[in-house]
């Protein structure tokens, strides 16, 4: 296993690439040339994939080696549904009344993931966080494209952040959020297609 201050970096590395939608779903991940990329061992980044895979953000095949997970339509949903009772969840084990501090200034995908973050972290049970951290990164690329497929999503986003910064009812704040994943999954279809259809490049 490569040290701490050589694996952390390079692990996070190249799951922000990935999260970013760098490279194309099905490509395959050229090790050799990444490591040279990051300024790296091989070994570094043979451990983050092994580890990447493990979340399903990449896939390993014994001989052909890893690519990038492709997002099927079905998992989108799935993964739309277990994120929106995690968050649920986090709601209702929340104290009553309790107002959060919620993300500004950032990019879109990124408020969107700590918005959830912050609403997660409001219940204090450790393994809802992680949960919702883990589910999360792996729709992190599909709302870079909620723009291009949804309409209002900006406005969709400052709501529920209104919502959860002003403590509103908890009824209330689960309807955005039973809104804002029914509309997704409404979409599955032509997020799977965008998703497929979207180029990257070459790793």
């Amino acid at each position: 296993m490569s040290p701490a201050h050589v694996f952390e970096p390079t692990y996070e590395a190249i799951k922000r690439r990935l999260m970013n939608g760098e490279w194309a779903g099905g490509t395959r991940i050229e090790a050799a040339r990444l490591a040279d990329d990051l300024g790296v061992s091989m070994t570094p980044v043979r451990d983050s994939l092994y580890r990447l895979n493990g979340e399903r953000m990449v896939d390993f095949t014994p001989g052909e080696g890893f690519h990038v997970h492709r997002l099927t339509e079905t998992e989108f949903r799935d993964l739309l549904e277990l994120h929106l009772i995690l968050l649920l969840a986090a709601l209702a084990t929340a104290p009553k009344g309790s107002a959060t501090s919620v993300p500004a200034d950032q990019p879109y995908p990124d408020r969107v993931a700590d918005l959830f973050l912050a609403i997660a972290e409001r219940s204090s049970n450790s393994e809802i966080v992680a949960s919702i951290a883990a589910i999360g990164d792996r729709l992190q690329l599909s709302r870079h494209f909620d723009a291009a497929i949804l309409a209002d999503v900006d406005a969709e986003y400052d709501a529920i952040a209104h919502a959860v910064a002003e403590a509103e009812p908890q009824a209330h704040v689960r309807s955005l959020l039973l809104g804002y994943h029914e509309k997704r999954a409404h979409d599955a279809a032509a997020y799977a297609r965008t998703l497929a259809g979207h180029p990257g490049r070459q790793p």
